[in-house]
């Protein structure tokens, strides 16, 4: 009978680089092409920052916030957003202590 290795984690994320991970490359892959199809809409004038604005906004949803180092920023917007108002969940503070 053959004996497999089961992984603990499967759901780890792939990492490139010592700061970059698989996700990361492929949204900087993804806004670089937005950048080349929506160029020829933005003024000339406005190309460097049109450009500038991008990358900070690519940087921005990448970077993981201090409050849930496990989300990145988009995710913790995205649940931000989509949230019910209208409901009370009350934080047990013995759990995280």
């Amino acid at each position: 009978m053959r004996t497999y290795r089961i992984p603990n984690e499967v759901a780890s994320e792939l990492k490139i680089s010592r700061s970059i991970y698989l996700f990361d490359l492929f949204l900087i892959m993804s806004l670089i092409l937005i950048r080349y199809m929506t160029i020829p809409l933005v003024h000339s004038d406005f190309h460097m920052l049109y450009t500038l604005f991008l990358i900070a906004f690519g940087v921005f949803m990448i970077i993981r916030p201090k409050t849930n180092p496990k989300k990145r920023m988009y995710e913790a917007m995205y649940y931000s957003i989509v949230r019910k108002k209208d409901t009370y969940s009350s934080i047990d503070y013995s759990e995280s202590e």
